[in-house]
């Protein structure tokens, strides 16, 4: 995602594949999610599913990702946190040592989970965002 796709953001534009859709716009992004935090990956885990797993094959259905938060916008959580991230939801891997923008909702179990690519933001591109979030973070 680019900065000028970023700054179309919150007025709802959609652009090329990466960017956040009318639907999806950083408004709606952030109210509906429980968690929103620039975080920087520290940790990948296979989130195996056994139903799915036979012998001599392990079925992963996304990843488990253990993080160090950076900054805060919205929840609670201590420095360190985990998140899923389903393959049904985004076949892109994030990578170890990088940062990024989650926006964060509880799965059935209440665990922190991603529902699409566009929840995780890299931080490289995140740069409009940033300001973005304040204001919205302050308008509550």
């Amino acid at each position: 995602m680019t900065s000028s796709e970023i700054a179309g953001l919150d007025s709802g534009a959609s652009s090329q594949g990466a960017a956040i859709t009318a639907t999806h716009s950083l408004t709606s992004l952030f109210e509906q999610a429980v968690l929103v935090a620039q975080v920087q990956v520290s940790g990948i885990h296979r989130d195996i599913d056994n139903a799915l797993s036979e012998p001599g094959m392990v079925a992963v259905s996304g990843y488990v990702y253990s993080a160090v938060s950076r900054r805060m916008w919205k929840g609670e959580a201590g420095k360190l946190l985990a998140f899923r991230l389903g393959l049904d939801a985004c076949l892109e891997k994030l990578k170890q040592g990088e940062r990024y923008i989650i926006f964060a909702t509880p799965d059935s179990y209440g665990r922190l989970q991603l529902n699409s690519c566009e929840a995780a933001i890299p931080d490289v591109d995140a740069a409009a965002l940033l300001a973005q979030l304040d204001r919205i973070a302050k308008q509550g």
